[in-house]
């Protein structure tokens, strides 16, 4: 008895202790750490591809946007009554339409074109009925007829209209919407909606005479987004 007490009383180990898990959360932490490395690498060496790609593909092409110019203009007629708010006007416009690219056609799907005056539009039309392709290194010619009579209140504007009649100039203002597609070889890419932008100066021409002012060619703002 006395044996077992002494066996007791003197010192036990225990039970065993289980292993730390500390290191297990240090070999969890770096596979996070290795596997967010690699995606983080394959991000930024897939961005610099597309990059190197597309600035290749510039180098190559070379791309340039199309030119836009007014070679003529023809106003026949612009009288505005003050008391009917009523304008009559005539007037017809040659544009040029330059692909200066070596390696793209353009297809011109849609060309709507709004004339301005103080502002205010007073006629709208369509250029293009079917669409047209312009080749590369070349130039399309277009003609555009606006005729009728439109509903404007010029208000205070009505004097900036009395100084430009007796001068004999008009200030009009032609504003485009396009709808363009680029042709590369065989690939035709996705629809483009560019705006073409004009501030004009047109003499009048009055029962076969012009004024003293003539017409300069006028190159437009072309702006693709």
């Amino acid at each position: 008895m006395a044996e077992k007490e002494s066996q007791l009383n003197g010192s036990y180990p225990g039970p065993s202790i289980p292993p730390s898990n500390q290191e297990d959360k240090h070999k969890s932490s770096g596979c996070f750490c290795c596997l967010f490395g690699c995606l983080w690498k394959t991000i930024v060496a897939l961005i610099l591809i597309i990059v190197l790609a597309i600035f290749i593909c510039w180098l190559i092409l070379q791309p340039r946007m199309f030119k836009v110019h007014i070679t003529d203009a023809k106003l026949t007629q612009f009288n505005f009554t003050n008391n009917n708010n009523n304008l009559q006007y005539k007037l017809d416009l040659n544009i040029t339409l330059r692909n200066p690219n070596k390696k793209m056609a353009i297809y011109f799907d849609k060309i709507e074109a709004n004339a301005f005056y103080e502002g205010q539009r007073f006629d709208t039309e369509n250029l293009t009925k079917w669409g047209f392709k312009v080749e590369r290194k070349s130039t399309h010619f277009l003609n555009a007829t606006f005729a009728g009579q439109q509903w404007m209140v010029l208000g205070a504007n009505v004097l900036d209209f009395n100084e430009e009649k007796s001068v004999g100039v008009y200030s009009i203002y032609l504003k485009c919407y396009l709808r363009i597609r680029f042709r590369i070889g065989d690939f035709i890419g996705g629809d483009h909606k560019p705006k073409v932008r004009c501030g004009l100066k047109v003499p009048l021409i009055s029962n076969g005479n012009l004024s003293t002012a003539r017409f300069e060619t006028t190159r437009c703002d072309v702006q693709l987004f």
